[in-house]
């Protein structure tokens, strides 16, 4: 037993709310904001005129707030949805065709149902004939005419299948094409041109012209019916170039209106004799009250923080994301005053409209790397380098990454052919042995 004095962060729940309602990203913030009205009487949205409904003696219990279409109905999110999925594609085929036994289109509907989003059968014929109580032939059969619908290469059971089947239906297709889908598809994945045309003894030239035909194939034919949530971004600042100045504006989307309810702060001051219900409503109150200060505190906290942004940054917004340079969280603390925890949160799931397109709020502390000259240089326009001299190589004589590092160091860059190699792979760009064309 003995004592010791030791120092503890306590974070009170207001605090605690306070850096949660930082970190939100405009979707979540909105959704807290609704939530927040439904549990708290106190807290309203700006333009609600309590004090009008009192006058008129209407209970503010039973009144029922109706907005304007005007205002805040949007019939774009109304509007009905006309995409077709791949299982109603199918379905539609299916009925058109004709003399086709009624046993055999139950068997064909079972093999749809069990396409996955790529248009692969997910299960055996032995497993469909046992549920669908038919004979293999049946069974074979019924997937032949699946496999004949549009998107050629439905109903494949492998990629090596699905590939045949789109070089069936193409018309000016060699024979070559087809050997290599069947015996051949991990050399191809390697893009051993030379081994395959000695192995098969023909030109490297046929070969290559067979992988290209190969490339233009689909190997997920049913993900052009795969529907997708896409998501939303609603920025929280607007960049905007004014002469010769930079300007930041706070998004009126992401800015919640909020106000306290005056009918019920009067109801406090007035009422002396139910004291539980005074004490109930001064709590909310003042959680009303604490909670607009949070909303408020985080509107200023990421407006300065995106301003200070835009004063590092200006080369970026004047002249492209070639000229945005390395920066640092802690450079911005530094720069506000704040931690450096405070910047992380008021840029992540945040985003910004400017001159080059909407980009989050991380997307402007690029990492760097040091050159001759002593500057650094950001991982953007290390990026952009790459791609303009990959652009330019020759597609018979491609630039190796060690090439690339070459051309980096005599730039002034300093970056080895690792760094390469993964910045490449960060753009999407294959190797030079996969872009060599012979």
């Amino acid at each position: 037993m003995f004592q010791q004095q030791t120092a503890k962060l306590r974070i009170t729940p207001q605090l605690r709310k306070a850096i949660m309602i930082l970190k939100l990203s405009t979707p979540e913030l909105h959704e807290v904001v609704r939530r927040e009205l439904v549990e708290n009487p106190a807290l309203d949205m700006a333009g609600y005129d309590w004090d009008t409904y009192h006058i008129n003696n209407v209970s503010p219990k039973f009144f029922r707030h109706t907005a304007t279409p005007d205002a805040n109905y949007d019939a774009y999110l109304h509007a009905a949805s006309n995409e077709v999925s791949l299982e109603r594609h199918l379905k539609e085929q299916l009925s058109f065709a004709k003399k086709i036994p009624q046993t055999i289109r139950k068997v064909i509907t079972f093999l749809i149902g069990n396409l996955d989003t790529n248009g692969y059968l997910g299960t055996t014929l032995e497993e469909v004939a046992d549920i669908c109580k038919v004979d293999m032939t049946s069974a074979n059969y019924a997937l032949r005419i699946l496999q004949s619908f549009e998107p050629r290469g439905i109903g494949a059971r492998n990629l090596q299948e699905c590939l045949l089947l789109q070089v069936q239906s193409l018309s000016d297709c060699f024979p070559l094409v087809s050997l290599l889908i069947r015996s051949h598809l991990n050399e191809i994945a390697d893009y051993r041109i030379s081994k395959l045309a000695t192995n098969l003894q023909v030109a490297p030239q046929e070969i290559q012209a067979a992988i290209d035909v190969i490339k233009g194939l689909n190997p997920r034919p049913g993900g052009a019916f795969h529907i997708e949530t896409v998501p939303y971004i609603i920025p929280e600042v607007i960049i905007e170039k004014a002469g010769e100045q930079l300007i930041v504006l706070l998004h009126q989307a992401t800015s919640s209106r909020l106000s306290v309810n005056g009918y019920y702060e009067r109801m406090v001051k007035e009422n002396t004799e139910y004291s539980k219900a005074a004490k109930f409503l001064s709590h909310k109150l003042h959680a009303a009250r604490f909670f607009m200060k949070c909303v408020e505190q985080r509107r200023k906290t990421i407006f300065r923080v995106t301003q200070a942004i835009v004063e590092e940054q200006a080369d970026f917004f004047w002249k492209g994301s070639g000229h945005l340079k390395p920066m640092t969280l802690k450079q911005i603390a530094d720069k506000l005053g704040i931690h450096e925890s405070t910047v992380s949160r008021a840029t992540a799931g945040k985003y910004a409209q400017t001159p080059w397109g909407i980009f989050e709020l991380k997307y402007f502390f690029p990492s760097g790397l040091q050159m001759d000259r002593g500057d650094s240089a950001s991982s953007e326009r290390m990026k952009l380098k790459i791609k303009e001299w990959i652009n330019s190589e020759s597609p018979r004589r491609p630039f190796s990454d060690q090439k690339l590092a070459d051309l980096m160091k005599q730039e002034g860059f300093k970056v080895s052919r690792r760094t390469i190699a993964k910045y490449r792979e960060e753009l999407g760009i294959s190797s030079s042995v996969r872009r060599k064309r012979i």
